[in-house]
């Protein structure tokens, strides 16, 4: 595909790792969430720019291409698009509304991620029980109107209970428009005006514990490329680097170790060298690799996942009473070994 036809960012843990985004798209009527930009999708506001779907299979793409949700109409050519992309090695997240279908299959490179904001917004909670076993959900995270842990007991309980894998907090960047919006259409009850226009959303960690609590994942893993595009296994890698930077920074530990964690994953994604041979060969320590990095990057070479990961996860996820002693928690900058 041209360059025209799309929008490239920098793939996040917390984004849901996309990568390529389509600058034009025909949105459904239903209130919906980009999750490109932490956003309210457009809907119901001014002419739909009708996107040239067909284009979206014209050339091969290494990371996730994110495909929006769309008016019925659309399905049958999006998930065409779809297809034909995962034909050609790309990764792509099709984001559904509930009580939606598609027909994409669910094969390796493939992400279907289901957008709750209006089930939440209307308290539908009968939707997220009719979710499909296996699949992710985002929990957008609107002051008073979607970020009551009340709410949020209630909703794992019940995507736990359709066999959700994953549902992964978003934490919206809303404008005073979608503030006015949300505060006619949803507003009613005493305090959510003022609660949308003068506080931030509970944190997204407070979201993943209680997500946790019910056996729901956090994070959404990483959609990765399949043959003939090449590089999934320093995209794994990258991916795990990433998702440490997030968690790290998301734990208030010292910035700069967490931007070396990004840095190395961006890195990572572009090298065309093959990290985990170089490991098991003992030659990591000539790349431009910080010693956090280089440890995750041996761990996969060993295990093929990261344990000091894991552990990262683990804290982020404890409960806050009871965070863990010191033997538990994680050490501020250091590998696990030499």
């Amino acid at each position: 595909m041209s360059g025209a036809r799309l929008a490239a960012q920098l793939p996040e843990p917390g984004r849901f790792w996309i990568r390529y985004v389509p600058k034009s798209w025909e949105p459904p009527e239903r209130p919906w969430v980009n999750l490109a930009a932490a956003a309210l999708g457009d809907w119901g506001r001014g002419k739909p720019r009708s996107p040239d779907l067909a284009a979206l299979a014209e050339t091969p793409l290494d990371d996730v291409l994110y495909l929006p949700p769309v008016p019925p109409r659309r399905i049958k050519e999006r998930d065409e698009a779809a297809r034909d992309r995962l034909m050609g090695g790309t990764p792509v997240l099709v984001q559904l509304l509930p009580g939606e279908e598609s027909t994409v299959p669910a094969v390796a490179g493939v992400a279907f991620v289901f957008d709750l904001l209006q089930a939440l917004l209307e308290r539908d909670l009968g939707a997220l029980r009719r979710l499909p076993a296996g699949s992710t959900a985002v929990w957008p995270l609107i002051p008073e109107l979607t970020d009551d842990p009340a709410l949020w007991e209630l909703g794992c309980r019940d995507l736990a209970a359709a066999g959700v894998r994953c549902a992964q907090a978003l934490a919206l960047t809303l404008t005073p428009a979608d503030r006015r919006l949300l505060a006619d259409r949803w507003g009613g009850e005493e305090g959510t005006f003022d609660a949308l226009f003068h506080r931030e959303p509970r944190a997204e960690r407070d979201f993943a514990r209680a997500a946790h609590r019910h056996g729901l994942t956090a994070f959404l893993p990483r959609p990765l490329p399949r043959p003939p595009v090449l590089g999934a296994g320093n995209r794994r890698i990258g991916g795990d680097l990433a998702l440490a930077a997030e968690v790290w920074l998301r734990l208030g530990r010292p910035i700069e170790t967490g931007q070396a964690l990004y840095r190395d994953a961006r890195w990572v994604d572009r090298s065309t060298y093959d990290l985990e041979a170089l490991a098991r060969e003992g030659n990591l320590g000539v790349l431009p690799l910080s010693p956090q990095s280089r440890e995750i990057v041996n761990e996969h070479a060993e295990a093929g996942e990261s344990e000091w990961l894991a552990q990262l996860i683990a804290e982020y996820l404890a409960p806050e009473e009871d965070p863990g002693d010191a033997s538990r928690r994680m050490p501020d900058a250091q590998p696990l070994s030499s």
